[in-house]
C-alpha cells in the first residue's frame, strides 16, 4: 500500500524514487506507523472487560489497557484516512484519474475480495475456537450445567453430573430454569436424551413452563420429540405436526443457538478489520466524482482554487457533527468514532473518516506563508503539542467521555475531535522531524505494514486465548502477543510477499537486493 510521495529531508534535499518522484520517507513511515498499531491495539482487548472473542484471566479496568486502547483508537483511523487523502490527491495530480482508479483498484480492491475468501474465513475460524475454549474453561470454573447445555458441551454437561450437580436444578435467573429448559429451547436434543437418562423430570416447571413449552416456542422439533418420547404429553392434534400446535416456534426469531451469547453475531457476519479498504473505495469512488467535475468545469487538477483552503480549514469544526452522532447520540459512552464492518457503512461513520480523507486530499500541494509545504510544517510545533495532546487532553477528553457525570456529550465530543486532530497534527511534525530521510529498516517496515495488518487479526485472538490463563503478568502477556503475532507476521512477508506477486499487488514490485546492494557498493 505504499505509494511515492513527494518528500523533503531535514536538511532540505529532496530524496527521490528510482523514477525520478520526490516521496515522503516520513508520511510512509508514519501510515506503517499507524497499521502497525492496529496489532497491539487488538492485542490489547483481552486485557479489560469488552465484547471481545477472548477475555483473559487478569482483565479488569485496574490496567492501563482501556486507556491504552481509548488513546489509539482516537487517532490512529483518522490518522490513517487523512494519509490515504493526501496520497489520492498525489496521484491524481500526477498520473491522471484513470491511472489512479485502477492504481486503488489494484491496491485495494482486489484485496479486499481476496481477503474476503481468505482473510475473513480465518478471522471467524478463530474467534469460534476461541470462544469455545473460552466456555470451557467458564464451565471449568464455574461449573455451570446451563452453560454447558446452552453451548452444546455434552462432554462438559457429563462430567458435572458425574460430579454430583443435580440434574434438576434451577438457574439463579428469575425464570428459574432446569438444564432441560435450555436445552429444549436451543434444540440440543441429544443433550436433553442424556439429561433425561440421568433423571431430568421432563415435567418440571420454571415460572414461565416446561421443557416442552420452551421447545415449542422455539421451534425446537428435534428436541420436541425426545420430550414426548420420554413421556411429555404430546399436544399435537391426531395426524398433524408440529406446525400444527398453537404459538408453534413463536419465538423463533429471539432463539439463540449459543453461537452469539457474546454479542458477536454482527461481527461475525462483516469485514472485520478490513472494513477500511470498503470504506476506502467508497471515499475514492466520491473523490472521482469530485475529480471528475474539477476536470470539466474548474481550473484543472494542478491549480487548485484558492477557496479550497478555506474548506480545508473548516473540515476541522465540521467534525463535531458526525461526532455527536457516535453512541446513538451520546447515549452509550464511546471514546473515539463508532465501528462499522458491515456491507453498508453506517452513514455517520463514514463521513467521520470522508472529513479527515477529505482534509488530506486539499493539504496536498497547499503551501505556507512561506511558499514551504504546509504537510511538511503542520505539525512543526509537535515538541509543545504531543505532550499536551498526551497528558493534557487525552485525560479531559477521557474523563468528559466516560467519568465526569456532570458532562455533556457536547462537551466529550469537542474534547474528542480536539485530541483526534491534535493527535494528528503532533505526529506528523514528529515522524517529519525525526523521519523524514530514508532508512532502511522503517522503509521496509512500512512496506510491510499493509500485509502486517491484513493478517494479524487471527493470529492475535489465537494468541490470546493460549495465554489467557497462563500464570502471568497481563503486561508480559500483551508484550509477547504483540511481539510474537509481528515477528511471524514479518516472517510470512519476507518468504512468501515481498518479492512475490502478492507483494507487487499490494506494495508494487520490489527487487532483491544484489551481493552489491548489501556491501554498499551500488543502490538497489
Amino acid at each position: 500500500m505504499t505509494d511515492a510521495p513527494p518528500t523533503g529531508t531535514g536538511s532540505g534535499i529532496p530524496t527521490t524514487t528510482a523514477s525520478g518522484a520526490k516521496r515522503w520517507h516520513d508520511l510512509d513511515a508514519l501510515r506503517g506507523f499507524a497499521m502497525l498499531l492496529g496489532i497491539a491495539l487488538h492485542a490489547s482487548l483481552s486485557f479489560f472487560p469488552w465484547v471481545w472473542a477472548v477475555q483473559d484471566s487478569t482483565a479488569s479496568y485496574d490496567g492501563v489497557f482501556d486507556e491504552f486502547f481509548h488513546a489509539v483508537h482516537g487517532f490512529r483511523m483518522p490518522l490513517f484516512f487523512l494519509l490515504s487523502g493526501l496520497f489520492t490527491a498525489m496521484l491524481w495530480r500526477r498520473r491522471g484519474l484513470q491511472n489512479l482508479l485502477t492504481h486503488r483498484l489494484r491496491r485495494i480492491a482486489i484485496p479486499l475480495a481476496i481477503g474476503m475468501v481468505t482473510i475473513v474465513p480465518a478471522v471467524s475460524w478463530s474467534v469460534s475456537w476461541a470462544i469455545d475454549n473460552g466456555v470451557e474453561d467458564y464451565i471449568e470454573e464455574h461449573a455451570d450445567i446451563w452453560a454447558a447445555v446452552f453451548f452444546g458441551n455434552a462432554d462438559a454437561v457429563e462430567t458435572l453430573l458425574d460430579r454430583g450437580i443435580d440434574v434438576n436444578a434451577a438457574n439463579e435467573d428469575d425464570e428459574r430454569n432446569t438444564p432441560l429448559h435450555i436445552a429444549a429451547y436451543t434444540n440440543e436434543a441429544a443433550i436433553a436424551e442424556l439429561l433425561l437418562e440421568r433423571g431430568a423430570d421432563v415435567t418440571a416447571r420454571s415460572t414461565t413452563g416446561t421443557p416442552l413449552d420452551y421447545a415449542i416456542f422455539s421451534g425446537a422439533a428435534e428436541a420436541a420429540e425426545v420430550l414426548v418420547i420420554a413421556g411429555a404429553a404430546d399436544p399435537r392434534p391426531p395426524g398433524g405436526t408440529w406446525s400444527d400446535v398453537p404459538f408453534w416456534a413463536a419465538g423463533a426469531a429471539e432463539a439463540v443457538d449459543g453461537d452469539d451469547v457474546l454479542g458477536l453475531e454482527s461481527w461475525l457476519g462483516s469485514l472485520y478489520h478490513l472494513w477500511f479498504l470498503w470504506f476506502l473505495i467508497w471515499l475514492v469512488a466520491a473523490f472521482a466524482l469530485g475529480a471528475v467535475l474539477v476536470d470539466r468545469f474548474g481550473s484543472g487538477r494542478d491549480t487548485p482554487a484558492r477557496w479550497t483552503g478555506w474548506v480545508m480549514w473548516l473540515l476541522i469544526p465540521l467534525t463535531l457533527v458526525p461526532q455527536l452522532q457516535m453512541g446513538n447520540g451520546g447515549e452509550y459512552a464511546v471514546f473515539g468514532p463508532d465501528t462499522s464492518t458491515g456491507i453498508v457503512p453506517i452513514p455517520h461513520v463514514l463521513a467521520y473518516y470522508g472529513i479527515f480523507f477529505a482534509f488530506g486530499v486539499l493539504l496536498y500541494g497547499r503551501r505556507n506563508r512561506h511558499g514551504g509545504l504546509l504537510v511538511e510544517s503542520i505539525g512543526r510545533w509537535w515538541p509543545v503539542l504531543l505532550p499536551v495532546t498526551a497528558f493534557i487532553v487525552l485525560p479531559v477528553a477521557l474523563g468528559l467521555t466516560l467519568t465526569w457525570e456532570d458532562a455533556t456529550w457536547t462537551q466529550a465530543s469537542i474534547a474528542q475531535v480536539a485530541y483526534a486532530w491534535l493527535a494528528i497534527v503532533s505526529l506528523m511534525g514528529c515522524f517529519h522531524f525525526l523521519l523524514a530521510r530514508e532508512r532502511r529498516g522503517v522503509r521496509y517496515l512500512s512496506d510491510s505494514a499493509y500485509w502486517l495488518y491484513l493478517i494479524h487479526l487471527p493470529m492475535v485472538i489465537v494468541a490470546q486465548s493460549l495465554v489467557r490463563n497462563w500464570d502471568l503478568p497481563a503486561g508480559v502477556k500483551f508484550v509477547g502477543i504483540t511481539v510474537v503475532v509481528t515477528a511471524i507476521a514479518l516472517m510470512t512477508y519476507q518468504l512468501f510477499v515481498r518479492y512475490t506477486p502478492i507483494g507487487t499487488l499490494l506494495n508494487g514490485k520490489r527487487t532483491r537486493p544484489t551481493r552489491e546492494s548489501r556491501t554498499g557498493s551500488a543502490i538497489p
